[in-house]
């Protein structure tokens, strides 16, 4: 089945859910408008329940349609890897000895680029410069001009090779990562790829346990919608695969909240497509307090403002593109609705008027549910180990979506206000 027939197909399905939805969802706003705003009502259910299922059911149905893997060819092409380093003493030589632990069938050149680092991190990759095997180099420059924009710009001004691939510094790469993802690249004829990252610190609190399932579950299934179709919106800068000449032609990285959806929307903007390869995997750091995980999606909300700023959806050429980033818009509704009408509704709930909490709710975990329950799945299928926390789960059920939709309202305000565009 052809990508398009696939797509039409998740399109016509997530349709039928949504018609079926609305008679339900008709009587429900009528009971309800008798205690509530009609306005207020419509605007709830519409948020919390309709634009929700229709998108979802669309993403399910074209992830069971997208769910075998085609085989690829085998690459030895040499690759540049550049990783931005700021203060990353404690962890990156975890990072720099996962690349030296390739097995890629080329030869790897990584360059770190210290960017204005105040502790040991220099001295720990100069040390690390003679753990080098055979076909791997490493490099240590310094980029005094702050910002990670600034160094990647830097690292890239160095890069000799066709692809180069972008790698943080608290991020480790599982051995066949890196010729999963030139494979992937290469044969696509992608501009830029994503790589499947995996949570590394989820033992660390019960922040980064909940968002343990986050990345394996959320984050995973909405890049293998946008990658079925050549529009993965975020290449990620944690771990990425880029065509070089394409990215000097875009400009590098611009100083920005979001500079790697910044730049994967330009690149798409070229009529190139930007995918998606779970099978290239990698573990990161993710943010193990309250507030080190509000900063972050407060960032990540501000830089997709950026990305549509840059470039809105009716300038990219591609139709997919053009969905998908439209698709980020309605998000937008989502985070406001869930925040303004799906919490208050939780706490009227439990004073005994369970008003928003009915049988279109119960279909929306249903879906979410099906969601999640392929998703691991597929990842089990890929063979490669994930930690996998009972609590984690329960917690991201019930307390991930609030925490993040309200992160990301924030992160709205900010960036129309002006305000936070400082790191």
């Amino acid at each position: 089945m052809k990508a398009k027939t696939k797509f039409i197909v998740s399109v016509a399905f997530s349709v039928v859910w949504l018609a079926v939805s609305l008679l339900f969802a008709r009587r429900w706003a009528e009971a309800v408008s008798e205690f509530l705003p009609a306005a207020y009502v419509w605007w709830v259910i519409f948020g919390i329940a309709l634009l929700p299922g229709f998108l979802m059911s669309a993403m399910l149905v074209s992830n069971l349609l997208n769910r075998s893997l085609p085989r690829l060819r085998r690459t030895s092409m040499p690759v540049t890897i550049l990783m931005s380093a700021h203060n990353e003493e404690a962890g990156i030589a975890r990072a720099i000895r996962s690349v030296f632990a390739q097995t890629y069938a080329g030869r790897i050149r990584l360059i770190v680029i210290d960017n204005g680092s105040t502790d040991g991190t220099a001295c720990v990759v100069k040390n690390l410069c003679a753990e080098a095997p055979a076909g791997r180099t490493l490099e240590l420059v310094f980029c005094r001009r702050a910002g990670k924009s600034n160094a990647l710009n830097k690292g890239l001004a160095m890069v000799r090779t066709p692809y180069f691939l972008t790698l943080d510094a608290d991020t480790v790469l599982e051995k066949t990562a890196v010729q999963n993802l030139m494979n992937h690249i290469t044969a696509r004829g992608s501009v830029c790829a994503a790589g499947n990252l995996f949570v590394g610190n989820g033992g660390s609190s019960v922040i980064a346990s909940m968002q343990t399932y986050d990345y394996l579950l959320s984050i995973a299934a909405i890049k293998r919608y946008q990658g079925s179709y050549g529009s993965t919106l975020v290449a990620q800068g944690a771990f990425s695969a880029y065509e070089t000449c394409a990215v000097r032609e875009a400009g590098g990285w611009e100083e920005c909240m979001g500079e790697d959806i910044v730049l994967t929307y330009r690149l798409l903007s070229t009529g190139r497509t930007s995918s998606y390869e779970p099978r290239a995997v990698a573990y990161t750091d993710v943010p193990e307090s309250l507030g080190g995980f509000f900063r972050q999606r407060k960032r990540w909300a501000m830089g997709m403002f950026e990305g549509l700023a840059a470039v809105p959806p009716r300038r990219q050429p591609s139709f997919y593109a053009r969905w998908f980033t439209r698709v980020n818009l309605a998000v937008i509704a989502l985070d406001l609705a869930y925040v303004t009408g799906f919490i208050p509704g939780v706490i009227l709930a439990l004073c005994g008027h369970p008003w928003f909490v009915g049988i279109l709710t119960l279909l929306m975990l249903a879906v979410n549910a099906a969601i999640y329950f392929t998703l691991y799945r597929f990842q089990r299928s890929l063979g490669i180990p994930f930690a996998r926390p009972l609590g984690g789960f329960l917690l991201f059920l019930f307390f991930f979506q609030p925490l993040q939709s309200t992160a990301a309202l924030a992160g709205y305000i900010a960036h129309l206000s002006g305000r936070g565009r400082v790191w």
